[in-house]
């Protein structure tokens, strides 16, 4: 029995299915990974989304908000949804997803259709930006129109910093968020993992904790992930077209 039977064979009575998203899914919309031969981190220095040097330095924020006014931290154009976003819309139609839990920023998923009720992003979200004093949210559109106008590093009117809702190095995840995640995770009967090498914590102790709660992980990846181990199956190739194999054969 080939792979995606056996991935097909484990989940086909499930009806809880919780989904694991990281960068891998949305490199078909053509944004980089992190850690890829071709990620962000070959071209920005990791330390640059330190929260305490993003506090102390003005030049850090005025490169950082340069490139994102230049799409090289939103993807090259305006990126769209592609398959393997469908494919976990797919899912919930056909009622067998509980909810997905991300380590994506870039809303792709919603953007695809699933609800914002069903996604734990636990990383947060590139397109809204917040003031670091007041709380004051704004679409990151709206900044950046301040950006493209000449405001360099662009301040709330209370005086305070703005950054947009990505949780940076040094900064904690959201604990309503992550409160989501594993009540989704409660009432998950299986997981399914994509596009993650399930290596950074503490997003990962989700899969983790999928694997020891038990229910079967299945994973689908290009290239090995830190959660191999704790697979049922392990499916090696593109997620556009692997996860919408699997979702329709559901």
């Amino acid at each position: 029995m080939d792979d995606l039977a056996r991935a097909v064979e484990v989940l086909s009575a499930k009806r809880q299915i919780l989904v694991f998203s990281g960068a891998g899914i949305s490199t078909e919309s053509g944004i980089p990974d992190f850690r890829g031969p071709n990620g962000l981190w070959t071209r920005v220095d990791p330390e640059d989304f330190n929260i305490k040097r993003y506090l102390s330095s003005r030049e850090l924020r005025v490169r950082g908000w340069r490139m994102h006014a230049n799409g090289e931290r939103w993807g090259s154009g305006n990126p769209l949804p592609n398959q393997g976003h469908l494919a976990v819309v797919d899912l919930w139609r056909q009622g067998k997803l509980v909810g997905v839990v991300t380590q994506n920023i870039d809303g792709l998923q919603q953007a695809a259709g699933l609800p914002d009720e069903l996604i734990a992003e636990l990383h947060g979200n590139v397109k809204e930006s917040q003031c670091l004093d007041c709380g004051q949210t704004w679409p990151t559109e709206a900044i950046l129109e301040r950006v493209a106008s000449g405001e360099e590093d662009p301040h709330c009117s209370c005086g305070g910093l703005v950054k947009t809702r990505v949780v940076m190095f040094g900064e904690g995840l959201d604990p309503s968020t992550v409160d989501r995640a594993f009540q989704f995770l409660a009432d998950a009967d299986a997981m399914i993992v994509v596009g993650s090498t399930v290596a950074v914590y503490p997003a990962s102790d989700v899969v983790l904790a999928a694997a020891f709660k038990p229910v079967p992980v299945v994973i689908i990846n290009m290239g090995e992930t830190e959660a191999d181990h704790l697979a049922a199956v392990r499916l090696d190739g593109p997620i556009g077209e692997l996860l919408p194999a699997l979702v329709s054969a559901l």
